[in-house]
C-alpha cells in the first residue's frame, strides 16, 4: 500500500464500511478528498490478505490489466510462481480468456481483498470483467478508488451485486475531523472556509499549512516564545488552491489550450458537451472533460445516453473562474450569459435568472420569469426577493412580469402586505405601458398580469377590463402565438377566468378554466389541474352541486404536484369539497376542508369564501355568537390588511345577514345591507327589480320578521333571470316558505312542487336550512297535510339544521292590544275601533303603536300581514296564549 503522512487524520468511519463484507466499495471523488489515504490507512489496519494495485497508465484495456494484476500476485506471494498464471500471455496470446485463468488462480487463493486504485484508467471492458469476477468468486471482494465515473461507482451496480459507493458527500471532512486536521487554534474563519469548500482533505491541510506560525525564532526570541507565537490571519481555501493549482499547472505543464478551456467553462455550474462547446468553442470538449476528470478537477454523471454531465469540485471551479476573471475579464458577460440561456432552456431557471440579474440583461430576466414563473414562485420564492432588493424601482417599472412576481412573493407574508400592493400597482402600470408595443404572446401575459395584479389588490373593475383583453387576445393569437406562451397559457386562462368570478361573471369564468385544462392536457402540463379544481369550486358556489362533484371526482384522479391540494393552488378544490360536504349537511367533513387551508388564511385571496364557509358551518353548529364575532374579526383584519374588495365585502353582506339573523338582531341584519331602496312597482304593477342575491336577502329578512307578503313582493318571479343556481333555489324556497305562512295551501304546493325539484336535482339542501325556522315549520305541515311526506321529511331534515329562529316566537299581546289586532284586519278606521272598543280615539292610537312596537312593523298593512302569520282571528283564540 502507498505510504500515508505521518500526520494524516485517521477516519474511523471510512475505515469500517471498507472493512465490512460488501463484495464492491468504491471511493468516487475529485482529487483533494483522500480517497487513497483513506484506503491505505484501512489496508494497513486490516487483518485480511490482499493486494494492492495502482493503474498507473491510462486506458488500461483486460489483457494488460489482468497481466499486470498476475504478476503482481505472482511477485507479491499470494499466487504460486508455478500456478495457472505463470504463462498467461502466452496463453491469452493462443486465444484463452484471461478472466478464466484469473479467475482459477483467485478461487485457488480463497479469502481475498483486491484493492484497485485509480480504476477510472481501466477500459470499460476491463471494468466489466472485473465485476465479473466479484459475481464469480464469493470469496474475493473489490476496494477501488476512481476520478470519474464507471461502472463500478454506477449506483445501478446495487441492483445485481451487493455494492457500496462513497462519494464526495462520505469522503468530505465532518467539522470535527477539519478541527483536527487545523487545530485546535484555528480560526472560526478557516473551518467555515474548509467546510464551504466541500470538506476537502487537501484544502483542509493546505489551509493548516499556511496559518501554521513559524518556528524560527527572531531575534531576541526563545524557542518556547516562537512555538507560541500567534498564528497567522487565516487564509482562504480558494487562494491556497490558487496557488497548488498553479504549482501543478506549472510542473505538469498543461498547455494554454487545455487551461483556457477549464477557465472559460468554469463559469458554469455543470457542464454538458454541448455547453462546454458552446463556452470553450473548443470542438474537442469531450476530449477536454475526459481529461479534466482525470486530472481529478471534477466528476462526469450520467452517460451519453441519458446527459452526461460534469462539475467541477466547488474550489477547482472557483480558482479557474478566478483565473477567467484575471486573464480575459472582457469575456465574461458573454460567457455567463450563454450559460444563463442555456441554465433557462434546460430547467435551472432560478440560476439563469440569477446570472441575468448579475448582469443586468433585463430582457433576459423577464424571458427567463416567463418561461419558468411556477418553479421560480414555487422553490425560489425568498432568493428572488433577495435577488432583487437593491433594483432601483425606474427599473422594475419597466418588468412588469418581474414586478408582479415580486408582488405575489411579498403578498405570502403578512407583514409584506402593504410592499406586495406597491409592486402589484408598480407591475400593473408597467403591463399597461408595455402592452401597445408587444407581440401578441407578450400583449396576453401583460394583461394576465395587469389582470391578476388589479384584482388581487381589490381595484376589481379595471381587473375586469384586463382580463377581458387578457382573453380577446388569447381567442385571437395564431397557433404558432400560442406555441410562444409555453407554459404559460394555462396560468394566463387561470388568472383571468379568476378575474371573471370575481365580478360576477360565471359563464366567461367557466369556459376560461375549461381552456386552461384543455391546453394543459394537450401540453402535459399541470396548471390544468388548478384549472380543474377552480371549476369545481366555481360550480360548488353557484349552486351547481352535480357538476362540482363530477369535476371533484375527476380533479381527485389527477396526479397533484406536492403540496397544490394543501396551498393556494388547490383552495378552490377544497371549497368545492366543503361546499358539497355541507349540502349534505355533513359539517365536521367540511370544517375539515376549510381547516386544510387555515395557514394561508391571512395572504390568500380566496378568504372571503373561507369566511363565508366557516359561518354558515359556526351558524348550523348552533353558535351563532361567536360566529358573529368571528366574521366580524376577520374582516377588520382584511380591510387593515388592504385586502378587502368591494366585491368580497358585497358577497359578505349576505353572509352577515346570515349571522345576524341567527343572532336574533334583526335591525343589524338590516343595516348589513346597506342603503337599499323600497321596492316600487313600476305602471304595469310589477315590483322594480333587484339584484337577485339582494332581493333573497331582503326577503329572508322580511320572512324572518314574520313578512311573508313583503318577502314574496321582494322575490322576482320564477321566470327572472337570476344571478345563480344557488339564488334561484334560495328564491324559490324562501317564496314556497312564505306562501305556506300565509295559509294558501294550494299556492304553496304548487311553488314546493317547483322549489323541492329544482333543489333537489342541484342537490341543495343550505337553501331549505336557511329559511327562517318558523316558515319551515308551516311548509312540513302543508306538506303534511297534502299526503307529501317524503317531501316533508326533506324539509324537516333541513328544518332541524335551520339557525333563523325569526322574531314571532317572543311576542306577547296584551287581551286589549289582541281586541285592536281583531279590529285592523277588518280593515276599520280608528275612530270605528274606539267605538266598538267603547274607548277614546286617542287610547286606541296608543294602543296601536303598542301593537307595532311589538310586531316590529310600521305601517297597517304590515301589521295584517303579521297578523296574519299569527293566526289572530278573534281575541278568543289568542286569549290563553
Amino acid at each position: 500500500m502507498p505510504r500515508t503522512p505521518v500526520d494524516s487524520l485517521r477516519r474511523l468511519r471510512l475505515s469500517e464500511q471498507l472493512e465490512g463484507p460488501t463484495p464492491v466499495v468504491a471511493l468516487h471523488a475529485p482529487a483533494g478528498f483522500g480517497k487513497t489515504v483513506a484506503l491505505a490507512q484501512w489496508a494497513r489496519d486490516t487483518a485480511a490478505d490482499g493486494l494492492w494495485l495502482r493503474v498507473r497508465d491510462r486506458d488500461v484495456d483486460t489483457r494488460a490489466f489482468v497481466q499486470q494484476l498476475a504478476d503482481e500476485l505472482i511477485a507479491s506471494g499470494l499466487s504460486p510462481a508455478d500456478g495457472p498464471l505463470r504463462h498467461l500471455g502466452e496463453a491469452v496470446s493462443a486465444g484463452t480468456d484471461p478472466w478464466q485463468l484469473l479467475r482459477r488462480a483467485l478461487r485457488d487463493l480463497g479469502e481475498l481483498v483486491l484493492v484497485v486504485d485509480d480504476a477510472d484508467r481501466l477500459t470499460a471492458p476491463a471494468v466489466e470483467g472485473l465485476i465479473a469476477q466479484a459475481h464469480e468468486l464469493p470469496t474475493l471482494r473489490l476496494r477501488t478508488t476512481a476520478r470519474s465515473g464507471s461502472a463500478l461507482t454506477d449506483p445501478g451496480l446495487a441492483l445485481t451485486l451487493d455494492a457500496l459507493v462513497l462519494g464526495p458527500e462520505q469522503l468530505a471532512l465532518t467539522p470535527d475531523e477539519a478541527r483536527a486536521i487545523l487545530g485546535a487554534q484555528a480560526a472560526d474563519g478557516t473551518l467555515d472556509e474548509v467546510l464551504a469548500s466541500g470538506g476537502s482533505p487537501l484544502i483542509a491541510r493546505a489551509l493548516a499549512q499556511a496559518q501554521a506560525p513559524s518556528h524560527r525564532e527572531s531575534p531576541g526570541q526563545t524557542a518556547a516564545e516562537a512555538a507560541h507565537a500567534p498564528a497567522r490571519p487565516h487564509p482562504r481555501a480558494s487562494d491556497a488552491l490558487a496557488d497548488l493549482l498553479a504549482r501543478r499547472i506549472a510542473t505538469e505543464q498543461w498547455e494554454s489550450r487545455f487551461v483556457n478551456f477549464l477557465a472559460r467553462t468554469s463559469v458554469a455550474d455543470e457542464l454538458t458537451l454541448e455547453l462546454a462547446t458552446t463556452l470553450s468553442g473548443d470542438d474537442d470538449s469531450e476530449r477536454m472533460l475526459a481529461r479534466a476528470e482525470r486530472e481529478g478537477l471534477g466528476l462526469r454523471t450520467g452517460s451519453p445516453a441519458t446527459g452526461a454531465r460534469f462539475r467541477y469540485a466547488p474550489l477547482m471551479r472557483e480558482a479557474f473562474e478566478r483565473l477567467l476573471r484575471a486573464e480575459h475579464p472582457r469575456e465574461v458577460r458573454a460567457l455567463e450569459l450563454a450559460t444563463a440561456r442555456w441554465e433557462a432552456e434546460h430547467g435551472y431557471v432560478y440560476r439563469a435568472l440569477a446570472r441575468a440579474r448579475q448582469q443586468e440583461d433585463w430582457a433576459l430576466a423577464t424571458a427567463v420569469v416567463r418561461e419558468g414563473w411556477h418553479v421560480l414562485l414555487r422553490n425560489h420564492g425568498s432568493q428572488v426577493r433577495e435577488l432583487f432588493t437593491h433594483v432601483s424601482v425606474l427599473t422594475l417599472r419597466k418588468l412588469p412580469l418581474v414586478t408582479m412576481m415580486l408582488a405575489i412573493i411579498y403578498n405570502a407574508r403578512r407583514s409584506n402586505r402593504l410592499r406586495a400592493l406597491e409592486f402589484f400597482a408598480l407591475a400593473s402600470y408597467g403591463a399597461n405601458r408595455q402592452a401597445s408595443s408587444a407581440s401578441p404572446p407578450d400583449r396576453a401575459l401583460l394583461a394576465g398580469v395587469q389582470a391578476a395584479a388589479l384584482r388581487v389588490s381589490g381595484r376589481m373593475p379595471q381587473a375586469l377590463v384586463a382580463a377581458d383583453r387578457c382573453h380577446d387576445t388569447l381567442r385571437s393569437m395564431s397557433p404558432a402565438d400560442h406555441e410562444l406562451l409555453g407554459p404559460n397559457e394555462p396560468s394566463l386562462w387561470n388568472q383571468a377566468g379568476t378575474t371573471f368570478f370575481y365580478n360576477g361573471r360565471t359563464e366567461l369564468a367557466l369556459d376560461s378554466f375549461a381552456r386552461s385544462t384543455a391546453v394543459s392536457d394537450a401540453r402535459g402540463l399541470t396548471a390544468g389541474i388548478l384549472a380543474l379544481g377552480m371549476t369545481a369550486g366555481v360550480h360548488a358556489i353557484a349552486g351547481d352541486l352535480p357538476e362540482s362533484a363530477a369535476t371533484v371526482d375527476e380533479a381527485s384522479q389527477r396526479d397533484w404536484p406536492e403540496g397544490w391540494l394543501d396551498g393556494y393552488s388547490g383552495s378552490f378544490y377544497q371549497i368545492a369539497r366543503a361546499f358539497l360536504a355541507l349540502e349534505a349537511f355533513d359539517l365536521d367533513e367540511a370544517d375539515r376542508r376549510v381547516r386544510i387551508l387555515d395557514p394561508h388564511r391571512e395572504t390568500i385571496e380566496h378568504w372571503s369564501l373561507l369566511a363565508h364557509l366557516d359561518t354558515v358551518i359556526g351558524l348550523m353548529r348552533g353558535d351563532s355568537g361567536e360566529t358573529l364575532h368571528r366574521l366580524q374579526s376577520t374582516v377588520r383584519a382584511q380591510h387593515r390588511r388592504r385586502n378587502a374588495s368591494a366585491f368580497s365585502t358585497d358577497r359578505l353582506r349576505h353572509t352577515f345577514v346570515l349571522a345576524h339573523l341567527a343572532d336574533g338582531d334583526v335591525p343589524a341584519a338590516i343595516r348589513a345591507l346597506g342603503p337599499v331602496p323600497s321596492p316600487s312597482r313600476a305602471k304595469s304593477g310589477a315590483p322594480a327589480s333587484l339584484d337577485p342575491r339582494l332581493a333573497v336577502s331582503r326577503a329572508r329578512i322580511a320572512l324572518a320578521r314574520g313578512l311573508p307578503d313583503e318577502a314574496l313582493m321582494l322575490l322576482p318571479p320564477e321566470s327572472a333571470p337570476a344571478a345563480s343556481s344557488r339564488s334561484r333555489g334560495e328564491a324559490l324556497v324562501l317564496a314556497t316558505a312564505a306562501l305556506a305562512q300565509l295559509g294558501d295551501d294550494e299556492q304553496t304546493l304548487r311553488a314546493a312542487a317547483s322549489a323541492l325539484a329544482f333543489t333537489a336535482e342541484r342537490r341543495q339542501q343550505l337553501a331549505l336550512a336557511f329559511v327562517p325556522r318558523p316558515a319551515l315549520t308551516e311548509l312540513v305541515a302543508v306538506l303534511q297535510r297534502s299526503g307529501a311526506t317524503e317531501q316533508a321529511a326533506r324539509v324537516e331534515r333541513a328544518r332541524e339544521r335551520a339557525f333563523i329562529a325569526g322574531e314571532l316566537s317572543g311576542i306577547r299581546l296584551t287581551p286589549r292590544e289582541l281586541e285592536v289586532a281583531r279590529h285592523l284586519s277588518t280593515g276599520a278606521a280608528l275612530p270605528d275601533i274606539a267605538a266598538a272598543l267603547s274607548v277614546s280615539p286617542n287610547t286606541v292610537k296608543s294602543q296601536v303603536r303598542s301593537l307595532y312596537r311589538k310586531l316590529g312593523v310600521t305601517s297597517r298593512a304590515e301589521a295584517v300581514s303579521r297578523l296574519t302569520v299569527l293566526g289572530i282571528t278573534s281575541a278568543s283564540e289568542w286569549a290563553g296564549r
